[in-house]
């Protein structure tokens, strides 16, 4: 008996040890390029599917960790994708700049750091997946918007692109040529379907006459926010 009983407990061990072990992934991301006091554009990797990620933006040595938040990303198809994010006003002119992804949702997080002292492209080759053959890049969803046309000193039109539908955004403008932080309110927008639409906003007074201007919008009803920064002359 005791022989059957010590030879039950050798197997028990044996299926035990012999269990596999599932390596764990964990989301991480490349700094590929940066625009000093602009813009940083990431490469990600091993991302979860459709999730909600908030990006943070904050001072070397704090991971991040309780940063600005820049604007928040939608995974998508997960896995391998370029994002590009504006560098908020805040840590313009900080020599290095840390980024947070942060799922607020799930335990998952990722970040890294970028010197923002001199333009530049990472020179490294860029990872594909071995298989299956990696889809096609495409952008990912998170709101953004170019500039269509100026009237010097009295307009500008805009095109957004992946904007959420039924969100109010306050629109404001300050001088882009300068360290000012003084943004003066243009509008309230509500972005009616969402995704691709065209508006126009009058130049405030106090900047008519400055040579480059900034232009936010401030998500009311998600707290982000999204830049962009013209020329203050005719164009086309």
């Amino acid at each position: 008996m005791k022989k059957k009983f010590a030879l039950l407990v050798a197997l028990l061990l044996i299926l035990v040890v012999c269990v596999p072990v599932q390596a764990a992934t964990y989301p991480t991301f490349d700094i590929m390029s940066v625009v000093v006091d602009d813009s940083v554009t990431i490469q990600t990797y091993l991302f979860p599917a459709n999730e909600l990620y908030y990006v943070y933006m904050g001072y070397n040595g704090t991971l991040g960790i309780n940063g600005i938040l820049v604007t928040k990303l939608w995974t998508g198809a997960g896995g391998t994708f370029k994002a590009k994010f504006y560098i908020p006003d805040e840590l313009k002119g900080e020599d290095i700049v840390a980024i947070r992804l942060e799922s607020p949702t799930t335990p998952y997080y990722s970040y890294n750091f970028f010197y923002n002292t001199t333009s530049y492209t990472a020179n490294y080759t860029t990872y594909t997946p071995a298989a299956p053959a990696p889809k096609p890049y495409t952008p990912n969803d998170f709101p953004t918007f170019s500039i269509l046309s100026v009237v010097k000193g009295e307009s500008v039109t805009v095109e957004t692109k992946y904007f959420p539908a039924d969100d109010m955004f306050g629109v404001y403008m300050k001088d882009g040529a300068s360290a000012a932080k003084t943004w003066y309110y243009v509008a309230g927008l509500n972005s009616a379907d969402g995704g691709s639409f065209q508006a126009t906003f009058a130049i405030p007074t106090e900047l008519q006459w400055k040579e480059k201007i900034a232009i936010k919008f401030y998500n009311l009803d998600e707290d982000y926010i999204t830049y962009n920064l013209f020329i203050n002359k005719n164009y086309p």
